[in-house]
């Protein structure tokens, strides 16, 4: 029985079939990209000559994620991109390693919830001159099941303060119901003719702040309309009045006191970290995603374990965490040194 604070040392396939079924909450790791890295241990991964063959052997990885994952679990893949020297492929050419295996976990049975850009304001700049710059890689939110765990609240952006969200929303919304050609009273369910007559694109009114502009949802056709099934309603106007419900729910979002929705780009700035030798994860990326996707007593696996900031950042949110790692010498001199718990972690060698 394996402890839940554990280094699993050896190939990334032979210990994943080690675990048991549905026994893991989250999945969150960051295999080594194709082409891009040697790091000097035989049985790595990315230095394949094909990058089909590195494509057929994540395939095989996603098999084993999905079995050890729990029906209510996700699994959360970093993943970057190479450029063609030449070879099957027009040199210089970006050859899409991210989207083909995105494709390939979709046509494979797992359902897509996002595709995050993790977008670095503060990359390393290249020589590079004839291409942009690289400042983003793909983060891949996936999902077991229909029905998993997320955890919104946990990850919500604090209000930033101010009134005018409702009040903007209305005059947006009036402006596309009468480019839709729909009556008054519809119009009037989401702002007044003044309302609009007085909107500024700061958000603001000239006679007073968003905040003191009410709805007059009460007053409108749609009200009676829903009072009143059996009423005829014409196409449009019932596609208005989806378009209506989907605002609520939408203003419910923005109104949330606990925040709004941090939507589904990451501005996660890269952090030095001298021992590794290597790229890893800034703290503040499986913290996030820890946060919204692992219950409190849960486990998240990192089957690409490297310098373990995946287990870091799962200590500090008291979840349990079981990392995989082919080089033991990480483990030893880099693991181990980064974790302040490291005395409850049990190595299970090759």
């Amino acid at each position: 029985m394996l402890k839940n604070r554990t280094v699993l040392v050896g190939d990334v396939l032979d210990k994943l079939r080690e675990l048991p079924s549905t026994s893991i909450d989250v999945i969150l790791t960051s295999p080594p990209y194709w082409g891009f890295r040697d790091y000097g241990v035989e049985g790595q991964w990315g230095l394949e000559p094909d990058f089909r063959d590195y494509l057929k052997k994540m395939r095989s990885f996603m098999d084993e994620c999905k079995r050890v994952l729990k029906d209510t679990g996700t699994c959360w893949i970093n993943l970057g991109d190479s450029y063609s020297t030449g070879d099957d492929l027009i040199a210089k050419t970006r050859m899409g390693i991210p989207e083909r295996f995105y494709i390939q976990c979709i046509d494979d049975g797992w359902i897509a919830r996002n595709h995050i850009p993790w977008v670095k304001s503060n990359a390393m700049p290249t020589s590079v001159k004839d291409r942009f710059q690289n400042k983003w890689e793909s983060i891949f939110f996936f999902a077991k099941s229909r029905k998993y765990y997320f955890d919104l609240d946990a990850v919500r952006e604090t209000p930033i303060g101010g009134h005018y969200e409702d009040f903007n929303r209305r005059i947006r919304d009036a402006k596309k119901l009468r480019q839709m050609g729909l009556d008054g009273a519809m119009i009037h369910a989401t702002a007044s003719d003044e309302e609009i007559g007085n909107y500024q694109p700061n958000g603001k009114a000239h006679f007073g702040t968003g905040g003191d502009i009410k709805t007059h949802m009460e007053e409108s056709s749609y009200k009676k309309h829903k009072d009143k099934p059996s009423n005829p309603v014409s196409l449009s106007d019932r596609t208005a009045h989806a378009r209506l419900d989907e605002g609520k729910e939408h203003e419910s979002c923005l109104t949330n006191p606990k925040g709004k929705n941090p939507g589904d780009v990451f501005n996660i700035t890269t952090n030095s970290f001298v021992e590794a030798h290597f790229a890893t994860f800034p703290l503040e990326l499986p913290i996030k995603i820890i946060k919204c996707s692992c219950p409190p007593d849960g486990i998240v696996l990192d089957p690409f374990f490297g310098a373990g900031t995946t287990g870091v950042a799962a200590e500090k949110l008291g979840r349990n965490w079981i990392g995989i790692e082919i080089k033991p010498e990480y483990v030893d001199n880099v693991i181990l040194k980064r974790l302040d718990k490291h005395k409850n972690m049990r190595m299970v060698e090759f």
